[in-house]
């Protein structure tokens, strides 16, 4: 888990198709209001995982702490056809 590393939404790019609320196991978002995707949980983002921002038809979300770490398994359940982390 990871203080330094979370979604961040560009609500102006955000089509709420739901992908990142949908897939999301870490809870970072709150689903309640799904598919607008809110983050209310950004502690739980795992440190380096680009699962949701991979899913995203519009690239609205970015990553605070993003350094694009390549081959490092980020623990989550999203992984990548090169095999590093998502």
């Amino acid at each position: 888990m990871s203080k330094t590393w979370y979604p961040v939404i560009d609500y102006e790019k955000c089509i709420e198709c739901g992908a990142c609320t949908n897939k999301c196991t870490h809870e970072v978002y709150n689903t309640e209001k799904a598919p607008t995707p809110v983050v209310v949980a950004s502690e739980n983002c795992i440190q380096g995982c680009h699962g949701c921002g991979n899913l995203c038809p519009t690239d609205a979300i970015q990553y605070v702490g993003d350094q694009k770490l390549e081959n490092e398994n980020c623990g989550c359940s999203y992984g990548n056809e090169s095999g590093g982390c998502c």
